[in-house]
């Protein structure tokens, strides 16, 4: 079963689309991993895209360019370390009147940087919660008394 629901070949959507999907797949496994898990993610997001219908002499011509947009903006991509405390992580949360990012990472790199070890700031901004939150609860809580092994058991029962 394909759960992965890309673009199948015979979508109405552009070819951009496609192109696009590509290369920020591409741009976001190498980003968030080492260059060698890189290869096995490549296959795998390859395997996927065959699975839903399209074939590899189409693939490949998309996966080149991704890869050479890659190699030429490397500049801009983080550098693969294994220091873990080279990157300040920011947790803010989102109000459309508050502070904006960009007012964040100003401030930061004005008044902070200078003191701070850090080479890099990320900035994660949530949403607060709404109505639709709380109205709408989409969690299911199992049963204290049962446990998942009867579940399972009155499954096979039925």
């Amino acid at each position: 079963m394909n759960l992965y629901l890309y673009i199948p070949p015979l979508s109405a959507h552009p070819s951009s689309c496609l192109k696009g999907l590509i290369s920020g797949e591409l741009r976001r496994y190498w980003i968030q991993n080492h260059p060698l898990q890189f290869q096995e993610i490549l296959v795998c997001f390859l395997q996927r895209l065959t699975d839903r219908g399209h074939t590899l002499d189409s693939l490949i011509p998309l996966v080149l360019q991704a890869t050479n947009i890659l190699d030429h903006h490397s500049s801009q991509l983080p550098v693969h370390s294994n220091n873990k405390m080279d990157s300040l992580y920011m947790h803010w949360l989102h109000h459309p009147n508050g502070l904006q990012r960009s007012d964040i990472r100003h401030s930061y790199n004005k008044i902070l940087k200078p003191f701070l070890p850090f080479d890099k700031m990320q900035i994660a901004v949530s949403c607060p919660r709404n109505l639709r939150d709380i109205l709408v609860k989409a969690k299911v809580t199992p049963s204290k008394k049962t446990s998942i092994k009867e579940i399972l058991e009155l499954q096979n029962q039925i």
